[in-house]
């Protein structure tokens, strides 16, 4: 029996995706990446915006249309808070987040397997994968899940929950160990509130990456988003000066306006989310910082969304993810009023996207004629890509796929950069 994987949202569902293909593949199924024509089809959902929601509904509808002998899951995200939705759609399974782990066990079962507060008596230390469907060369390794902040827009926590619950550092560094012995080059550490990690267990993230970064193999480690308040000079100290961790972090600003990040009860101002920016570029000036950000929130005036641009200017994102705010049922920001018209969010998207690209560019500008290492991972028409430490993709005339390049930046394209071996592999050792 064929059974199809296709995957929504953040690197935590990736993440899971892969304990799910595990878990399956184990029991003697046939698990494909992606839409493949197959017995079986699990939506490993998201629910982060409406516009997501939507693109799901729409992706169910048209699956049945197209394999109508097949089996529709919805598992993930969307299942804890739009299990009526789902319903309406048809599908013949419905799974929660905490019933992905066991996925095997229900795959030939219908109806609903969904426990809503599951996160309540729920522990992650037997979620551990050793291998990566999707990719060959990186791989996701979820630490943490579940997140105590507050923010008005968001209803991830209440699918995922609002209890911090952290995977001990003695089986993260197992788990990283066997992927590493596996050839995977880059190891992806992430969580729904990775800067909390540990805090209910006494330790933090730093003990957990000092014992990460004592595993032997070539191989790095990339942190995945963090929020600005968890973020301190030690731990940038530290990731700045390991050379096993990327100098790139991913920390959502959501607004650079201190009246709606008050709307939105984020934990930090303007000020000192710009903080954060200038002590990571002190130690790097190059170091690379990607985003998130909401435009058109529940009374976001002109000046808001312009304070907001100046942040994006002065902080310098390598890149930006830019969303239309929408009202997500459940949350205290669906019910303010001054809600912001679907025209003027469009526009102002438009306008961050523009903006961002133009920082973006700068950015990358100031990599030219510096030295990097990708990790190459596709070829097209004899072109090699790939990311390098500071998550910018290049392209590249030479490589091999799986391994790490030296190269250095000679040109910026308007999505990466073009760049040339500083080494190059021969038999006997390198040649420059």
């Amino acid at each position: 029996m064929r059974i199809s994987l296709i995957t929504y949202g953040c690197k935590l569902n990736q993440y899971e995706t892969e304990l799910m293909a595990e878990k399956l593949e184990n029991f003697g199924f046939i698990v494909v990446n992606g839409e493949v024509e197959s017995d079986i089809f699990i939506l490993n959902t998201c629910a982060v915006t409406a516009e997501a929601t939507r693109k799901i509904r729409q992706e169910i509808r048209r699956l049945r249309k197209k394999y109508p002998e097949s089996k529709i899951i919805a598992a993930g995200c969307y299942s804890q808070i739009g299990l009526e939705d789902l319903k309406k759609e048809g599908v013949d399974l419905i799974v929660g987040n905490k019933e992905k782990k066991d996925i095997h066990k229900i795959i030939n079962k219908t109806g609903i397997f969904l426990d809503k507060k599951y996160w309540k008596n729920d522990e992650i230390d037997g979620e551990i994968i050793t291998s990566s469907l999707a990719e060959r060369t990186r791989a996701y390794v979820k630490v943490e899940d579940g997140c105590d902040n507050v923010c008005t827009y968001c209803a991830i926590r209440l699918a995922r929950g609002m209890k911090i619950r952290s995977k001990p550092i003695d089986i993260v560094v197992n788990e990283v160990s066997l992927l590493v012995k596996k050839n995977y080059h880059e190891i992806v550490i992430t969580g729904l509130n990775l800067g909390k990690y540990g805090f209910e267990k006494g330790y933090n993230l730093i003990k957990l990456l000092r014992n990460l970064v004592k595993i032997k193999g070539d191989f790095r480690i990339r942190l995945s988003s963090i929020n600005p308040e968890d973020i301190d000079e030690e731990l940038i100290e530290f990731i700045a000066n390991e050379d096993k961790i990327c100098n790139h972090l991913h920390i959502p600003l959501q607004s650079g306006s201190d009246e709606i990040l008050k709307r939105m009860r984020r934990n930090y101002t303007q000020k000192e989310y710009l903080k954060v920016i200038e002590i990571l570029r002190r130690y790097d000036p190059n170091f690379s910082v990607t985003t998130d950000i909401i435009v058109g929130f529940p009374g976001e005036t002109e000046k808001d969304f312009e304070n907001t641009l100046m942040v994006v200017k002065e902080a310098l994102f390598s890149k930006v993810h830019g969303f239309r705010y929408s009202d997500r049922e459940g949350t205290l920001a669906s019910r303010f009023n001054k809600k912001i018209p679907g025209n003027i969010k469009r526009e102002r998207i438009s306008i961050l996207e523009k903006e961002s690209k133009k920082t973006a560019n700068i950015y990358r500008r100031g990599l030219l004629n510096k030295k990097v290492t990708v990790l190459v991972e596709n070829v097209k028409r004899e072109i090699y890509s790939g990311y390098d430490e500071y998550y910018v993709v290049h392209e590249m005339a030479y490589g091999e796929l799986g391994e790490f390049n030296e190269v250095v930046i000679e040109a910026v394209t308007d999505e990466g950069v073009i760049s040339t071996n500083a080494t190059r592999k021969v038999s006997g050792g390198f040649v420059r």
